[in-house]
């Protein structure tokens, strides 16, 4: 499995304000329209705003907070932060 795809929609949040509409209003699709695509854990991390098992699993810490950022997936700053946290804590 590689997380650049996870990468990818992270950096591409920042960038296309559409996509961010997209994750808003329908984020299931958007992800699974996405290219390169998701594979099944990782669609289904992100649909969760699971991002401490996404940062276990390889993805770019600075990226994934472009989430949290945008208010995306369920995430905000601090949601992002202690989920995160806690990832790292349980370790």
């Amino acid at each position: 499995m590689s997380i650049y795809a996870v990468n990818k929609i992270c950096y591409r949040v920042v960038r296309e304000p559409g996509l961010r509409q997209a994750l808003g209003d329908s984020p299931e699709q958007a992800l699974r329209a996405a290219l390169p695509p998701l594979s099944e854990d990782e669609l289904q991390a992100l649909l969760d705003g699971d991002v401490g098992r996404l940062s276990k699993m390889g993805a770019n810490n600075f990226l994934l907070h472009q989430l949290g950022r945008f208010r995306l997936l369920g995430l905000d700053l601090p949601t992002y932060a202690d989920r995160i946290r806690a990832a790292y804590r349980e370790a």
